[in-house]
């Protein structure tokens, strides 16, 4: 009697209190803490040894490009490797870049062009690193949609925490040590991530060979499956619009609140606040609400609050109304990549996650280039009003796709696994 209660509360027991998915989630908040840490560090390391915005710039660009560039080539890499080794070796390899950047400017071999190469480095590590990290969640979960979607969730949790630690960690230690100092830490970091990850388990498959038609055959996969198509266009919209309004917080404190660099601060505060709040929230419903409907719940939502944006209004409301927006948000990603994560067979998963990802990659300095060009000949109102509109359109995919969610294409239906609920344990994941 005993052995077959043992059994069945084994069944029950969530993956998502698994010591694996713990171990990676706990890997992704103290990286991400240490990469938060050097994106405040590195350019005030530019600004003071250079006297330069132009160059501080050109560090970020050159940084973030290869992600979209080389995100799907290597999709075969991960596939190749599979995806704890390549978080495990991209941990690794991050580790001994970040850490060459002090050690060579101490030693007097740091011209800013050896500066770009390392950086552009560190940004091809991450664009096969990204998608590993989804792939290696989604291995310690498992195939429930409900599980998935609220893994996402917690993951995300895991990064937008560091988001709010990180820069205020790097800010106490740039006025005590330097910038230099904490640009160790984040190497520190990457070598605890990896450290943590290489006691998982590793997950057989067959290594795939190098070949671009799994690539492309990943490509053909994501536009033919009407949900993945949908939920990756809506979720590319966001990307579009989202930093647009996060370069719209400094400037509605200059031009609505005096300029009050307290102001500025709330807002940006308000932000990452909301988004951690609504990881929470998403993470402990995941497993009652279908992910489509989910994502058209936080569309939806997060459309009704945009509107109140453009209006004036007391700083504290302001806040409020962004903390809101960003809260409704993670109801749209954890399921986006959930859905993307197990709605595609299992070998062209690492080709259709890079696929995603270098659309969003791309959207996101696209769209900063753009605001500081709308911002400075148009007024804020106006431009958060074009955001609201463009995040109604979204709502509107995700509803169309919550009412009608078959998965078949004018070719026939697609080859996609059917959704599996699984009963959740007392108490939630």
């Amino acid at each position: 009697m005993t052995t077959s209660v043992t059994s069945a509360t084994t069944v029950q027991r969530s993956p998502l209190r698994s010591w694996q998915f713990r171990r990676v989630v706990a890997a992704e908040f103290i990286s991400s803490v240490g990469t938060q840490m050097t994106t405040l560090a590195l350019p005030w390391f530019v600004l003071t040894t250079s006297g330069s915005p132009a160059r501080m710039g050109l560090v970020f660009v050159i940084q973030i490009l290869p992600v979209p560039l080389l995100g799907m080539p290597a999709g075969l890499l991960v596939a190749r490797w599979g995806a704890r080794r390549v978080t495990i070796v991209g941990d690794l390899v991050d580790t001994v870049l970040t850490a060459s950047v002090p050690t060579l400017y101490l030693a007097g071999a740091l011209p800013f062009w050896a500066l770009l190469t390392v950086v552009a480095l560190v940004g091809c590590v991450a664009s096969g690193y990204l998608s590993a990290q989804r792939m290696l969640l989604t291995e310690t979960i498992g195939s429930d949609e409900g599980a998935v979607t609220a893994g996402n969730a917690m993951f995300e949790t895991a990064t937008s925490s560091a988001r709010l630690v990180g820069p205020a960690i790097a800010g106490f230690l740039i006025a005590g040590a330097g910038p230099l100092n904490v640009l160790w830490a984040d190497a520190a970091s990457f070598a605890v991530s990896a450290a943590l990850l290489t006691g998982l388990p590793r997950h057989e498959r067959t290594p795939e060979p190098l070949s671009a038609n799994r690539m492309a055959e990943g490509v053909r996969y994501l536009l033919r499956d009407r949900v993945l198509r949908t939920m990756a266009l809506a979720a590319l919209g966001y990307g579009t619009l989202m930093p647009v309004v996060l370069l719209a917080l400094p400037v509605m404190a200059r031009s609505r609140y005096d300029a009050n660099p307290h102001v500025a601060g709330w807002l940006l505060a308000a932000w990452g606040g909301g988004t951690a709040l609504g990881t929470v929230v998403v993470a402990r419903l995941a497993r009652r609400i279908p992910p489509t409907r989910f994502a058209a719940y936080g569309g939806v939502g997060a459309a009704i609050v945009l509107w109140l944006l453009p209006w004036h209004q007391p700083a504290a409301t302001a806040g409020l109304t962004v903390a809101a927006a960003c809260m409704f948000l993670p109801a749209v990603t954890a399921p986006a990549a959930a859905l993307l994560m197990l709605r595609p067979p299992e070998h062209l998963r690492p080709h259709v996650v890079p696929v995603f990802g270098a659309a969003v990659f791309v959207a996101s300095p696209i769209a900063y280039a753009v605001a500081g060009v709308l911002f400075e000949h148009l007024a804020v109102g106006t431009v958060l009003a074009a955001v609201a509109a463009g995040a109604t359109l979204c709502a509107l995919l995700l509803l169309n796709l919550a009412r009608h969610p078959e998965t078949t294409s004018p070719g026939g239906p697609v080859a996609a696994p059917p959704p599996v609920r699984a009963t959740p344990p007392p108490g939630g994941p």
